[in-house]
């Protein structure tokens, strides 16, 4: 009885010891982390009295846990309109199952038309995956990054190869190329009639 009590409590403390995640900072570590790095203001608050976890430059940041991804993006939004920055999300990855909220946060702000710019830290990484890879209508590889002309427009669908970078690097070695400019119209395409004014 004695040998079966104590084998059930090293069972228990070693799977609790295997089940334990290994150390990961508080939220507040990360945020102050992450804006000391992107060289923003910690706990800015508006005018409206809220509180933006970081203010940099040219973006109203909301950090906060990956299954609060979506409270994270409707505060980001709402403090964007108060700061007259952009908004942008960092989302906290404690495990790959965080992963999965990260995709659906891609998700919406793609099918919705956010503008949202995304980062994640923890799991010792921090990607700004925000480079969308578009195959167009010739089947051309192209990627596209925030602030070019078609960066808004374009909606990355897995389902047809398109996908997401993190890098230039990335994306090229992967074989696609920089959106540059829209390719020259043919006029023998558009019938050989062209208004000239």
């Amino acid at each position: 009885m004695a040998f079966t009590m104590k084998y059930i409590a090293f069972t228990f403390l070693f799977c609790t010891m295997i089940a334990a995640p290994a150390y990961s900072m508080s939220e507040a570590e990360y945020q102050k982390e992450w804006c000391a790095k992107h060289n923003g203001e910690i706990n800015y608050k508006t005018q409206e009295s809220t509180t933006v976890d970081c203010l940099t430059d040219n973006y109203s940041i909301e950090l906060d846990l990956a299954e609060k991804w979506v409270q994270a993006m409707k505060k980001s939004r709402h403090q964007s309109l108060s700061t007259g920055k952009a908004p942008g999300v960092v989302l906290i990855l404690q495990n790959s199952a965080d992963e999965k909220h990260l995709f659906k946060l891609r998700e919406v702000v793609e099918k919705r038309r956010l503008g949202i710019k995304i980062w994640t830290v923890g799991r010792d990484v921090e990607l700004p995956c925000d480079i969308k890879g578009d195959i167009d209508n010739d089947g051309d590889k192209i990627y596209h990054i925030i602030g070019q002309q078609m960066y808004d427009a374009t909606v990355v669908n897995s389902k047809q190869g398109e996908a997401w970078f993190c890098s230039y690097e990335e994306a090229e070695e992967a074989g696609w190329k920089p959106f540059l400019k829209a390719k020259p119209i043919n006029v023998q395409e558009l019938g050989g009639w062209v208004d000239r004014y």
